[in-house]
């Protein structure tokens, strides 16, 4: 898969991704809004309110399964089956939005996603820990995402790219 991009300017973050998937868009749609679904793929268990204002929820499990993290956010945009959009991290990143923007092609879906958010979030909230490595850790999470989706759609299994945050740090300077 392609790298995505990382754009700043005007005080923001722009994470840019884009995905060819030999799949209809309707079953794309499908394994970004249903529940069931994102939660098979993505690891976190996932409840999803589909509609302008409601919750969309991912309670992530620690690495040892010990523990878990809620972390509720909002939708803010829909246009179904072509556009799903909603809040990040609300609670710490209130400017963070992402976008999934699906176009059917000749072969399947084209999937664009943009993960946008305020410099002054991320500062805010970044205590003792670098701005270069919170945003490559960012944006080699968004590429592995998006791996694990086209993964599950094609009925592989996802190689995890051991080399994605080193290469995300270096897009930043």
């Amino acid at each position: 898969m392609t790298d995505g991009t990382i754009e700043q300017r005007d005080g923001r973050v722009i994470f840019r991704y884009r995905r060819l998937l030999n799949h209809p868009i309707e079953k794309v749609w499908r394994s970004i809004t249903d529940p069931a679904e994102l939660s098979r793929w993505l690891g976190a268990k996932a409840e999803l309110d589909l509609r302008v204002g409601g919750a969309y929820v991912l309670v992530h499990r620690s690495p040892d399964g010990t523990a878990s993290q809620r972390v509720e956010d909002k939708v803010v945009r829909l246009d179904p089956p072509r556009l799903f959009e909603h809040t990040f991290w609300l609670e710490l990143n209130p400017s963070a939005l992402v976008t999934w923007e699906l176009t059917p092609t000749d072969e399947g879906t084209r999937l664009d996603l943009t993960h946008a958010l305020d410099l002054a979030d991320l500062h805010a909230v970044a205590g003792q820990e670098d701005i270069i490595t919170i945003l490559s850790r960012n944006g080699a999470g968004w590429h592995r995402i998006l791996d694990m989706l086209g993964a599950e759609l094609a009925g592989t299994r996802h190689v995890e790219d051991q080399d994605l945050r080193q290469r995300y740090a270096a897009m930043l300077g």
